[in-house]
């Protein structure tokens, strides 16, 4: 069995497939479980994180293959690497909070100029109608009373109620 160093190189000057899936096979649990506690049990996360740091050794192979282990190198790599995907995560849902408040905050804009329109035509509208008529609208849309209550208060049916408020 090859130490790490003697599989790196191999990697590093032939771009062996077996000697790369064997140092991958070897540190494969480091990694993830080091990424793992680092970004506080996000499994999805910490995947990616070990996807990256294996990408970073292959890319960096010949540099390191000098080392005779890699398992100080790989978990300093993949606390670094975890602790940049978090940072990077956080900064992601803050921008996706401030713009949903945005949007939030627009529609409410919008539902207050809609209203701001819609007033004085609703005034009007109100005092168009008779006394009786204006009476069943303003109890149930603006009070929000049930058709059961506006007929008790108007002393007339529920049905009545529903029928004067849909005329």
């Amino acid at each position: 069995m090859s130490d790490d160093a003697a599989l790196l190189r191999r990697y590093a000057e032939s771009r062996s497939e077996e000697a790369f899936a064997e140092l991958v096979r070897r540190h494969l649990n480091l990694v993830y479980f080091a990424a793992l506690r680092s970004a506080g049990g996000n499994g999805p996360l910490a995947e990616d994180v070990a996807q990256e740091v294996f990408t970073v050794l292959a890319r960096q192979a010949g540099a390191l293959a000098r080392h005779a282990t890699l398992v100080g190198w790989l978990y300093t790599t993949t606390r670094f690497t975890t602790a940049k995907a978090v940072r990077s995560e956080r900064r992601r849902k803050r921008r996706e909070q401030e713009a949903h408040l945005m949007m939030e905050a627009s529609a409410e804009n919008e539902a207050a100029a809609e209203w701001e329109r819609l007033r004085p035509l609703l005034d009007d509208a109100l005092e168009e109608l008779n006394g009786r008529e204006r009476e069943v609208i303003l109890l149930r849309c603006l009070e929000g009373q049930a058709f059961a209550e506006i007929g008790a208060t108007l002393r007339v049916s529920e049905d009545a109620a529903r029928m004067r408020v849909e005329r």
